[in-house]
Order: C-alpha cells, then structure tokens, then sequence
C-alpha cells in the first residue's frame, strides 16, 4: 500500500498547498518550489514519470521537464502511523492468504463422489481476514477519521 493508495482511498489529500507551473527534476531533485521541509509529503500531477505521492528529499524521482502541479500535503503523523501498520500487517499476512486462496481456486470442482467417497473442498476463505479492510481488523475504522465525501 503507497500513501497515495490510502490517500486515494480516503478522498483526502490533507489541505495541500498547491503549487502550479513548469518544473524540473534533475538528479532526483525536484525545482522551483519554495521551502518545503525535508521528509514532508508532495504529490506529484501532470508528470509523464513521476505521478504521485513522495516523501521529499527521497530518491526515486525520474529526470524530466513537465506542467502540472505539486502539492504539499500536511498528512498527520497518525495516518502514517495507519499506512506503517497497514503495510506490516500485509507483509506479514500475504503468504497465508495467497495459500488460503490458491486452496479454494485450486481445481475446477468444488466438491467429488465416487464408489462411496465423497470429497468437499472448501469454498471460501471463512475467518481468514484477506485484506486490510477487512473490519475485525481495525484498519478501515482508523481510517474512517480522515475519509472525505
């Protein structure tokens, strides 16, 4: 999960400050902007390579000249905090549900009966939370704070 997935889910991009022109990333940096602090959130519009949600001063920019706008978002540490969780709790739950899931996809019968033996495979994954909305998990009703209509 990136920040700009969740910020995507949510509908909230916290109030940026946008701004708007032509400009460059050379080496990774990014320019003209006025101060920005280091490891704030921007998001990237209107770029062919870069589209997106980053922390600045992070590697990972492509180089190039575009149009768009950045905005300087003023995402609360909590949220950060939510997106940290979310992507521990997946890295740590995505082998078992990818098996879990190949378990119920495996084969194109749910079920067999020959000479007295009958077969039923399982159908669904039952308790197994597969995603990180799933609400026992508490993710999706901490998030519920900062959704926007």
């Amino acid at each position: 999960m990136t920040m700009l997935e969740l910020c995507m889910e949510c509908r909230n991009f916290f109030k940026p400050d946008i701004y708007s022109g032509t400009f460059t990333i050379t080496g990774g940096v990014l320019e003209p902007l006025p101060a920005i602090p280091e490891g704030a959130y921007i998001r990237i519009v209107g770029s062919t390579f870069n589209d997106g949600v980053y922390q600045y001063g992070a590697s990972g920019l492509a180089d190039e000249t575009f149009t768009g706008a950045v905005w300087l978002m003023h995402v609360p540490p909590d949220f950060v905090a939510l997106l940290t969780d979310i992507n521990e709790w997946e890295a740590a739950n995505l082998t078992a549900i990818a098996t879990a899931t190949a378990e119920v996809l495996a084969g194109p019968y749910s079920s067999e009966s020959f000479a007295g033996y009958t077969y039923q495979k399982k159908t669904s994954l039952g308790d197994v939370a597969t995603s990180w909305r799933d609400p026992r998990l508490g993710f999706a009703a901490r998030l519920n704070q900062w959704r926007k209509i």
